[in-house]
């Protein structure tokens, strides 16, 4: 690895040019230093470890966010891009980030990050007021040197470590910031840093330099508004959570399901209907609906299960034992989930998987919806889902069905989480707390007391 110090832009210009094409480049504000005396390229994870439940929940959303904006996305174990959005949008992964363009590394190592915490007094669409919590973050230009690394293609190659261009994950319409940034992920880098044998060059420079250098290049550019950027829109569209550990003697507050930073403001004085704010609750908790005629006689068996449960990935499995002994004894399984799963779909998320037995010896599988603008639950019901026939040896088969959802999705994510319901029921994770009701080791059982059914708007 080489050194080299670019006290003009001539020179800087010069020296990057010298290492030709099949480089990459990363700028840094800071130069940091391993054991060794060698150049730090860490990861966020490295830097900043884990939290299991919020990266599984990340995951599970970048996909979806993947799944809606980018056309003819599928699923894969692409970890590379599967973790583009959470290193890109604010949380970590197992990346480095770089960029194909030295402009955009030059202004990263003349700009400093910093953020912090606000609070918002708001609205929502029914004039309830509530704090809102939002993470502001801006960049500031910075004074001292700058630091420029130059990554080797070939080097990286050599060492088996993917560079992966993201420009494989641009969406349709819009530029998402990753697009604007050319970026690269470097990875997956689990037990150390980047070596220091796939850096060609260690430069630094004055801020200044660098900043001229970078162009007209600006934050506003590389972190473009969500007008623009639709990963950043989808993201800001998702519902707040109520903040467990606040006291709510006085005013409520809420935060986002997905804290990340926020380039500039994006609250309203009087937040619109699809500003969904969750209070915790589960559905068995709730007073019958306001217009509900009857109760109903169905034999219904409930779990209520934690995020990383019902948001995990894993292979669809077609033998579920568990879950058929309990068929055998209920008319209705309802896996529910202490939180709201954003679909898009307005004011309208989901809150659990369920399964249904009806006539002719089939099941339906099925997601709950919820219509929650604001504060409010304004309504309960079941989305269209699909069919199948349990054989004898246990075995699930799909079966068409005239009530089968026609969104053209085979509906992979709920079927997978029966898998993995079934699979923790046999392995203990959940507890019968009194006949029909299961919840998962760990999970709170209660619900908000502010939770219930809203006045008609």
């Amino acid at each position: 690895m080489e050194t080299q110090h670019c006290e003009t832009l001539e020179e800087l210009k010069v020296t990057i040019q010298r290492y030709g094409p099949g480089v990459l480049y990363r700028g840094q504000t800071q130069h940091y230093l391993d054991s060794n005396d060698l150049p730090s390229l860490s990861t966020s994870f490295q830097r900043q470890g884990g939290v299991p439940d919020l990266m599984i929940k990340w995951t599970y959303y970048a996909k979806r966010a993947l799944q809606h904006l980018v056309r003819g996305w599928k699923e894969t174990d692409d970890t590379a891009t599967n973790q583009a959005i959470l290193q890109h949008y604010g949380f970590r992964s197992f990346f480095l980030d770089a960029s194909g363009d030295p402009r955009v590394a030059a202004w990263f190592a003349s700009n400093r990050f910093e953020s912090k915490i606000a609070v918002n007094l708001v609205e929502d669409c029914f004039e309830d007021p509530v704090w809102l919590r939002t993470r502001r973050a801006w960049f500031v230009p910075t004074e001292d040197a700058g630091q420029l690394y130059l990554i080797s293609q070939k080097s990286l190659r050599r060492s088996g470590i993917q560079a992966v261009h993201l420009s494989e994950i641009a969406t349709d319409l819009g530029a998402p910031r990753y697009v604007r940034q050319d970026a690269y992920m470097v990875g997956p880098l689990i037990q150390s840093g980047l070596s220091s044998e796939c850096i060609l060059c260690h430069i630094t420079a004055p801020a200044e330099v660098l900043r001229d250098y970078a162009g007209g290049y600006s934050a506003g550019w590389l972190f473009p508004e969500p007008s623009d950027d639709p990963v950043y829109r989808e993201l800001l569209a998702m519902p707040w959570e109520k903040m467990r550990h606040v006291p709510d003697n006085g005013l409520e507050a809420f935060w986002r399901s997905l804290e990340f930073p926020e380039y500039s403001g994006h609250i309203q004085k009087h937040m619109p209907p699809r500003s969904a704010m969750y209070r915790p609750f589960w559905t068995r908790d709730l007073p019958p609906p306001p217009d509900s005629q009857t109760a109903t006689d169905t034999q219904m068996a409930q779990l209520l299960c934690g995020s990383s449960l019902y948001h995990g990935a894993s292979t669809p499995r077609f033998i579920l034992p568990e879950i058929n002994k309990l068929l055998e004894q209920y008319d209705e399984i309802s896996i529910e989930l202490d939180g709201l799963v954003y679909h898009g779909m307005d004011t309208k998320y989901g809150k659990g998987v369920g399964i249904l037995k009806i006539p002719g010896g089939i099941v339906c599988v099925f997601e709950y919806g919820i219509d929650h603008p604001g504060l409010r639950i304004m309504g309960m019901g079941r989305f269209y889902g699909l069919h199948y026939r349990i054989h004898s040896d246990g075995g699930w088969e799909r079966v068409a069905h005239e009530d089968d959802c026609t969104c053209g999705s085979d509906h992979t994510e709920n079927f997978s989480l029966l898998g993995r319901v079934d699979r923790s029921l046999k392995d203990g994770w959940f507890e019968c707390v009194e006949p029909s009701l299961y919840v998962q080791k760990g999970v709170d059982r209660t619900s908000d007391p502010r939770a219930t059914w809203g006045e008609p708007y």
